[in-house]
């Protein structure tokens, strides 16, 4: 039975400008959770870069993707059904979700499921037959990371669930607002530093673009000890708060000269800088940035790219001064297994997610995006 709902729906965009096309509107939800699903009720949900990007990808037909198309990916809300076989949540529990995975490929049976072999399939592409237009009637797919968290009311895929109850409060849905952007951006930046860098207290951490995924990065590198965290960003009210997250020097890129490497240099001393993370997928940010590196040093990578990015990498000095280059996803772990490691640094105010986070009624979701492309806004979060 089909089930009437609100949605943020991206169409197909412009082949000239690529600039996504998202209207919001009425939608039919077209069925019930099957096996090892689940339907929520969304109370808020976080907007991520990855949203826009995906949004602004030409139509592939010829590999599954197609507009219109619900996205979302960083939804919590109340389970309102569950299918069969669903162990991960029961009717009523609040919930976290974050991206899917197969558990049956090679990767995620020794615990890299963010790298997982069919993650395309399950995150990307989606699903058909979940959504109908009301304006015009056309199949717009679901399950983008398992969830499509920019509709009201959707089915989501049970590894995309992390089951809350016990961990915030069941009196009020406040704390469930706050903690959307768990799922993705933030364990994206946090997790890349403790899991996937593995920084130590004598490292000097470059963290480079400050929306979500950086000030995750930021924070996590306070929490591990870094004797140094450097910001970067060109937004002045983004320097501030990446101060007050644990940033120990920043710098503003609209003050500097195209060729920011030598200022990051005399920041720190001309001291060697051991882990960059860079957040922004801007090529003269990457090419400075793999400047900047130390000997020894890991870069990774985590902004993702828009379509046909290249860089060019300086390979001869990458190997004579063994560097590394990565480029890593969702914190190289799951949400089930961070998410509650987050929250506990949050509610020891280690994490202080409400520092980033700006509320917007879903129906402004476009005024969102707009204002978190301008840097207005960190972390936007829409709430149903």
């Amino acid at each position: 039975m089909a089930t009437e709902t609100h949605a943020l729906v991206s169409y197909p965009v412009d082949s000239t400008t690529f600039k996504p096309d998202w209207r919001f509107g009425s939608v039919k939800l077209l069925r019930s959770p099957k096996e090892h699903e689940l339907k929520i009720r969304m109370v808020a949900t976080g907007i991520c870069h990855s949203d826009i990007v995906v949004a602004s990808i030409p139509n592939q037909p010829d590999r599954g993707l197609t507009f219109p198309k619900v996205l979302g990916h960083e939804g919590a809300g109340i389970v309102e059904a569950v299918g069969p076989g669903v162990t991960a949540a029961q009717v009523g529990d609040p919930v976290i979700l974050s991206y899917s995975h197969c558990s049956e490929c090679d990767l995620c049976k020794v615990d890299q499921q963010p790298y997982c072999l069919n993650w395309a399939l399950l995150n990307i592409v989606g699903e058909k037959g979940h959504f109908e237009t009301q304006a015009d009637g056309e199949d717009a797919p679901g399950k983008f990371f398992g969830q499509s968290s920019f509709a009201g009311t959707s089915i989501v895929s049970e590894k995309s669930v992390v089951n809350l109850k016990g961990l915030v409060s069941s009196e009020d849905e406040d704390e469930l607002k706050l903690l959307a952007p768990l799922g993705c951006g933030l364990m994206t930046g946090s997790g890349a530093v403790i899991n996937g860098a593995g920084v130590k207290p004598h490292d000097i951490v470059l963290v480079t673009g400050l929306g979500a995924v950086g000030m995750g990065a930021i924070m996590a590198a306070k929490i591990a000890g870094c004797r140094e965290i450097i910001a970067l960003d060109r937004v002045a009210h983004r320097l501030e708060t990446a101060k007050e997250l644990g940033a120990t020097r920043v710098l503003d890129t609209t003050t500097t000269q195209q060729n920011f490497a030598e200022e990051i240099q005399k920041l720190v001393g001309g001291q060697r800088i051991s882990v960059v993370v860079e957040t922004t997928a801007a090529v003269p940010v990457i090419n400075e940035s793999l400047k900047s590196l130390g000997k020894h040093g890991k870069f990774i990578q985590l902004g993702a790219p828009g379509y046909g990015t290249e860089i060019t990498l300086p390979l001869q000095q990458f190997f004579t001064e063994n560097k590394s280059f990565e480029c890593q996803y969702l914190g190289n772990t799951t949400g089930q297994a961070w998410v509650p490691v987050m929250i506990k640094w949050w509610r020891e105010g280690k994490f202080p997610v409400e520092k980033i986070v700006e509320y917007f009624p879903a129906k402004e979701a476009v005024r969102a995006i707009r204002q978190m492309e301008d840097g207005t806004t960190i972390k936007p979060v829409l709430v149903w």
